[in-house]
């Protein structure tokens, strides 16, 4: 991973957590409204991607990050 410093680590924090909360809003009105498959694969690709880069993140502030499992 690429260093960062703390400023640059809490703006990432920060943009990774916008993306997860707008893939769940997407993935919860996929799935709602029965929507097409391969798109809420997609979309669960990309959040589980987000979580892993956040998890590396937070290594550096020695937390761990679990996710709760898929979006709604």
């Amino acid at each position: 991973m690429i260093e960062m410093d703390v400023d640059e680590r809490i703006a990432r924090i920060s943009d990774i957590l916008e993306q997860i909360h707008d893939l769940n809003k997407l993935l919860k009105l996929f799935k709602a409204e029965k929507g097409d498959a391969s798109s809420i694969r997609q979309y669960q690709f990309m959040r589980g991607e987000f979580v892993k880069e956040l998890k590396q993140i937070m290594k550096g502030f020695d937390l761990q990050v679990e996710a709760m499992g898929k979006a709604a």
